[in-house]
Order: structure tokens, then C-alpha cells, then sequence
């Protein structure tokens, strides 16, 4: 075909013309992606040991709103933005928000071409640590246990070492929360003075109310890492301590410090501790009236035999059997329930060894 000629110029027009109608189209009708996680799949109980959102405030609020959304509109992506608007908290902020969910495992993410990145919907990992943490949320044992760690940690970072902070500021400050909701007033009092009674604070009352400040020792815990709990359990004894019975003028050690105990054949004081805080969280361990009335009547038997003038190793160990028993009988494992039990373990291994 001499002479043809191809109309360069005229198929450049065409392209560019195509390219405005993908544009105006892809404008109406954005084409959505959905995104899926590269990361290993977290099961529930990988969840509830790995993620650490209930220390999140916001993550944590953020992940039980989408549930809630997809549970009104199964299907529907939804926006990290219209949270934090309706928190009132920096909407910018949203891709990053939608992005910690997602390295979690929690989220899907749906992005769209040119277009944002915060449109999210809960993975079926994302729906059972939701539900963990509504769960967690009315744990009395699992809030105390935090409300201790992080009421530490927010006298020493408002306070500093040195100065005393008002008590009821706490409320003020967004970490002072647990799986998404305010501490109450009666946890953080509880805590307090929990903190308080083992030297880590010091609270003393003015004009102006209840002023809490941290000791050298509550310092120490803080920077030190891991919980409240951790700390009181590494606490070493007042000295070499040798529990000798029915001994005259025996004395053992090379330290400069010794302590004797020549009539005590057992230092049960760890465990009468661990009874007090099972007579007060069995309310909440969601039992039936006779098993809870059960598992406090045990746990007053072992503290009256721990705190005996001289402890029989023989029924203090039958007493703590009894109580843990009863509470591994309840069955149903919470989180809480499952810090009780460690307490009691650890208490244990303080009075006998092992």
C-alpha cells in the first residue's frame, strides 16, 4: 500500500483522550483493592499474649468501634478517619492508625488508585481480639493488675523523681486506661494505695487533695521494665533469712546482715497476700453464688493459717491446694483468672521453693 501514511499525531489525541475518560471514571467509580496481610496469621490465643493493644488507648478503641461497625453493616469497609474525628483526635493521622492494625493482623486495608489508604475492615484475627477486649474490659483482676503498672508509670512521667502530682489528675491523662476505657476513680484509689502499701509511692493528703509522689524503689520498677507484679516477686529478703525450728542460739551465714527466725518454721506471708486478693476479686470471677461463696470461705482458711503466730507448713500447703483447686474448677478461662492462679503459683514457690 504505497503512499500510506500513518496519522501519528492523531493517535497520540486518541490516547490521551482515552486516559481522560479512565480518569474521570476512576474519579466516579474509584476501584478498591482489597489488601491482604503478608504476615503470619495470629490465632486468638497467639492474640492475647502477643498484640499488648489493650495498653493502647486509642488502637484498642479503635479496633472495638470497627467491630462494632461491621457488626451493623456486615461488609462495609470503614474509615479510621471518621473515628478520630469522631474523637476528636488529628484526622491526618489516620493511614498510620489503619496501618499498626494491619501489622497486628487486625485489619484488612482497602486502598483505593490515588486515592487513601485508612479504609479498613476487621480480619477474623481483628474480630476475636475485639471481643478479648470487651472481655477484658470487665476483668476486675486483670484491671487492677494494670491499673498498678500504669499508674507507676504516670506518677514517675508527670511527677518526674522528685515532685508530687494531684491524685485525681490521673483521670486526665489518656494512658490511664485499659482495653480502651477510662480507669474509674475507685480502681486508681485501689492501686494507689496497692503501690503505696509496698513503698513504691508515697501519697499524702493537702489542702488541695491527695497528692501522690514515687519512691526510689517505684523508680527503680519503672525503669526496670515489666510489671508491678514481676517487681514484688524479684524483691530479695531483708538479709539471709534461715527458718530453723525449735533451735536455741543457732546462727548461719556469712553476711554482715542476718536475720534469725529460731521459732518460725515458715514464712507464709506471700500466700496470706494471695488469699486477701482472691476474697477480693471472687465477686468478679463470674461464678455461681455457691461456687464463689466456696472460693472465698478457701481462701480465708489459707490466710488463717498463713498468718498463724507459728504457720504449719502441712496446712498451709493443704489450704493453697484447696484454693487452687477451686479456682481451676471454674472452667471458663479469663485472663484474670489466669493472673490469679500465677499469683497463687508464685506465692507458693516463695513459701516452699521450687
Amino acid at each position: 500500500m504505497a503512499g500510506f501514511k500513518i496519522d501519528r499525531r492523531g493517535i497520540e489525541k486518541m490516547q490521551k483522550e482515552i486516559a481522560k475518560e479512565f480518569e474521570r471514571a476512576n474519579r466516579k467509580y474509584p476501584v478498591r483493592v482489597p489488601i491482604e496481610l503478608d504476615a503470619p496469621r495470629l490465632g486468638a490465643l497467639a492474640l492475647s499474649s502477643a498484640s499488648g493493644i489493650e495498653s493502647d488507648p486509642y488502637l484498642s478503641r479503635l479496633l472495638v468501634w470497627l467491630y462494632d461497625a461491621s457488626r451493623r453493616d456486615p461488609g462495609r469497609f470503614v474509615d479510621v478517619a471518621d473515628f478520630l474525628e469522631r474523637e476528636g483526635l488529628p484526622v491526618d493521622e489516620a493511614a498510620e492508625m489503619a496501618l499498626r492494625l494491619k501489622r497486628l493482623g487486625l485489619v484488612r486495608v482497602v486502598e483505593t488508585f490515588g486515592g487513601g489508604d485508612s479504609e479498613v475492615y476487621p480480619t477474623d484475627d481483628g474480630v476475636l481480639e475485639a471481643k478479648r477486649l470487651l472481655d477484658l474490659r470487665t476483668d476486675a483482676v486483670a484491671r487492677f493488675r494494670h491499673a498498678c503498672d500504669v499508674l507507676l508509670q504516670w506518677v514517675l512521667r508527670t511527677g518526674g523523681r522528685d515532685s508530687a502530682v494531684a491524685v485525681v489528675s490521673y483521670a486526665d491523662d489518656p494512658q490511664c486506661t485499659f482495653a480502651g476505657v477510662p480507669l474509674t476513680e475507685d480502681e486508681a484509689l485501689g492501686a494507689l494505695d496497692y503501690l503505696a502499701d509496698h513503698s513504691l509511692v508515697q501519697i499524702h493528703s493537702t489542702d488541695n487533695g491527695a497528692m501522690v509522689g514515687i519512691t526510689s524503689a517505684g523508680t527503680r520498677c519503672v525503669l526496670a521494665g515489666g510489671s508491678v507484679n514481676d517487681h514484688l516477686n524479684r524483691q530479695p529478703k531483708g538479709g539471709d533469712t534461715y527458718n530453723i525450728t525449735q533451735s536455741q542460739g543457732f546462727v548461719v551465714g556469712s553476711q554482715e546482715h542476718v536475720v534469725q527466725h529460731n521459732h518460725i518454721g515458715l514464712d507464709a506471708s506471700k500466700l496470706a497476700e494471695f488469699a486477701q486478693m482472691v476474697r477480693q476479686f471472687a465477686p468478679a470471677l463470674g461464678t455461681a453464688d455457691g461456687q464463689r461463696d466456696q472460693i472465698i470461705m478457701d481462701a480465708e482458711v489459707l490466710e488463717e493459717a498463713a498468718t498463724a503466730d507459728q504457720p504449719e507448713p502441712g496446712r498451709v500447703r493443704a489450704a493453697y491446694e484447696r484454693l487452687q483447686t477451686a479456682l481451676t474448677d471454674i472452667g471458663t478461662a479469663t485472663p484474670g483468672l489466669a493472673m490469679l492462679v500465677e499469683a497463687g503459683q508464685s506465692a507458693f514457690q516463695a513459701a516452699f521453693g521450687g
